[in-house]
């Protein structure tokens, strides 16, 4: 073999390798350990009813009996909510005529926390009519839950 086949040999083989290393794939990079955790979906976490409120929002003593005249209040534990996420709730009677539909802004998270606890009541000047009812509450227009009351005469 001479010297020129020798090279044109060694230079076929060092394009053959150049080429393989070209069309290798590009391997994505391990993952960082100080890349950030994504933010975790915001959800209603407690929906609670009550005659009485707290001084944080929070039902005084729960029930879902209430009499012809009470004001009735829902407490709603909302996680990880934006600062403009909307909550409404929909107070609906047994026949599912609509009572009253309320939205507000999430209350802001307790101090050091994630949980807001936001404040909802129907009240009337007569009487409710005896029956059954719900509340539903929907965060940012999706449905997150429901409580289930009566009101006796």
């Amino acid at each position: 073999m001479n010297r020129y086949s020798t090279l044109r040999s060694a230079t076929a083989a060092l394009l053959v390798v150049a080429a393989m290393a070209a069309c290798k794939k590009n391997e994505a990079p391990p993952p960082s350990d100080t890349a950030a955790a994504a933010p975790a979906a915001a959800s209603v976490s407690a929906i609670e009813l009550g005659k009485s409120l707290t001084a944080d929002n929070k039902i005084a003593t729960p029930t879902t009996s209430f009499g012809a005249r009470d004001t009735i209040y829902a407490s709603v534990s909302t996680e990880n909510a934006s600062p403009r996420a909307m909550l409404t709730a929909k107070w609906t009677f047994q026949d599912g005529q609509v009572v009253d539909s309320t939205s507000q802004v999430v209350a802001p998270p307790t101090a050091g926390g994630s949980t807001a606890v936001t404040e909802f009541h129907i009240s009337k000047a007569s009487a409710w009519p005896a029956g059954q009812y719900k509340v539903e509450l929907f965060l940012d227009g999706a449905s997150v839950g429901s409580k289930d009351f009566s009101i006796g005469s």
